[in-house]
C-alpha cells in the first residue's frame, strides 16, 4: 500500500478522534462501565485501546488484503475515497463494525480487571482512554506519534497516576520506552502484578504458547506469563522459536503489506502446530487477530481467557 495514502487516512481519522481507525476515546473506555472503577488514583490500568479496536483492525486489514489483490491503483483510489468519506464524518464501515461481536475482546479486559481486584490491587481507569500510538511509531509518522504521546501523558497526569499497569505488549513498550520523555511514571505489564498475589482458575488444558515480540524482546515478560499458566494447570508445549527468539505474527507490516503479513502468520502457525498442541495461547490482541485468521482447526486463546 502507498504509505502516503495510508498516512492521509490515518491523519483524517486522528483529526476527528485522536485514533488511527476513528474509534473515539469514549468508546475505548466503555469496557469498564458498571465495574465501579474510580477515574483517578495513583495506580492506573491503561488498555491502550487495542483490544477495543480489534474488530476495526480486523475489518481494515481484510479490506487492505482484498484491495491489494486487485492492484495498487484501485487500492489507492479506494483508500482516497474512504478517507474522503471519513473527513465528512461518514464511516462506511460502521454497519459492518457494529455487526461484529466485540464481547470477546471486552471480556478479556474485564477478566484482567477482575483478576487484579482479586489479587488486592486498587486501581483507576480512564473513561475516555487515548490510543497508545504504536501504529504511528511503526510507520515512522513522527508528528502524529509525538502528538499522541503528549495526549497519553496528559490523560495519565489528569488521573493523578504514579504507576501504570498495561494490558498489551504494545502499550507496555510505548509507555516504558517512549512516554518517559513526557511524564515520570512506573510501568508494569499486568502479568508482573498478578504473579504477586493472584491464584488463577484451574483449567487443566494442554497448549502451546506464542510470545509477542514487544513483550519478549523489549519487556522481558516471558516467564511471568508461563508461571501464571502453570499455576492455572496448563501444560505448555514450547515451540522451537520462543521467548526472545519468538517468531513474528506478521502484525507490524499488516497495514503496508497485508498479503506478506498473512504469509508470516502462516509460517508462525506452522511452527506452533509442530508442537502437537491443539490450542495456542497469546498475550497480545494483534497476535490474537493475526493467528486466528490463519488458525484452521487450532483454537487461539488470550492469556486472560485462560487464567481467569
Amino acid at each position: 500500500m502507498e504509505l502516503e495514502v495510508l498516512k492521509k487516512l490515518l491523519e483524517s481519522n486522528t483529526e476527528r478522534t485522536s485514533n488511527p481507525l476513528g474509534v473515539s476515546e469514549r468508546e475505548c473506555g466503555k469496557w469498564a462501565r458498571d465495574l465501579g472503577i474510580p477515574e483517578r488514583g495513583e495506580v492506573l490500568l491503561y488498555t491502550g485501546c487495542l483490544y477495543q479496536m480489534a474488530p476495526q483492525i480486523e475489518l481494515f486489514s481484510d479490506l487492505l488484503r482484498r484491495f491489494e489483490s486487485i492492484g495498487p491503483s484501485f487500492l489507492d483510489l479506494s483508500m482516497r475515497l474512504y478517507a474522503s468519506f471519513l473527513s465528512m464524518g461518514i464511516d462506511i464501515s460502521a454497519p459492518i463494525r457494529f455487526m461484529k461481536k466485540k464481547d470477546r475482546y471486552l471480556n478479556i479486559l474485564r477478566n484482567i480487571a477482575y483478576a487484579l481486584r482479586e489479587s488486592g490491587v486498587k486501581f483507576a481507569c480512564l473513561r475516555e482512554e487515548p490510543y497508545n500510538g504504536v501504529l504511528y511509531h511503526d510507520l515512522g509518522l513522527d508528528e502524529l506519534f509525538e502528538r499522541q504521546m503528549m495526549r497519553v501523558a496528559e490523560k495519565i497526569r489528569e488521573a493523578g497516576a504514579k504507576k501504570v499497569i498495561t494490558i498489551d505488549p504494545h502499550s507496555t513498550y510505548m509507555l516504558k520506552y517512549h512516554l518517559a520523555e513526557y511524564i515520570d511514571i512506573e510501568v508494569f505489564h499486568y502479568s508482573e502484578i498478578l504473579l504477586k498475589g493472584y491464584e488463577p482458575a484451574r483449567k487443566e488444558l494442554e497448549a502451546t504458547i506464542h510470545d509477542p515480540c514487544y513483550l519478549a524482546r523489549w519487556s522481558d515478560s516471558t516467564e511471568q506469563i508461563r508461571e501464571l499458566l502453570r499455576k492455572a494447570g496448563v501444560v505448555l508445549r514450547e515451540p522451537e522459536f520462543s521467548r526472545k527468539f519468538t517468531g513474528c505474527c506478521g502484525g507490524p507490516i499488516e497495514s503496508i503489506f497485508p498479503d506478506l503479513a498473512s504469509k508470516i502468520a502462516e509460517k508462525r502457525l506452522e511452527e506452533l502446530k509442530s508442537t502437537g498442541a491443539s490450542k495456542i495461547i497469546v498475550a497480545c490482541p494483534i497476535c490474537l487477530l493475526n493467528l486466528k485468521k490463519v488458525s484452521g482447526g487450532l483454537e487461539v486463546l488470550d492469556l486472560a481467557e485462560v487464567i481467569v
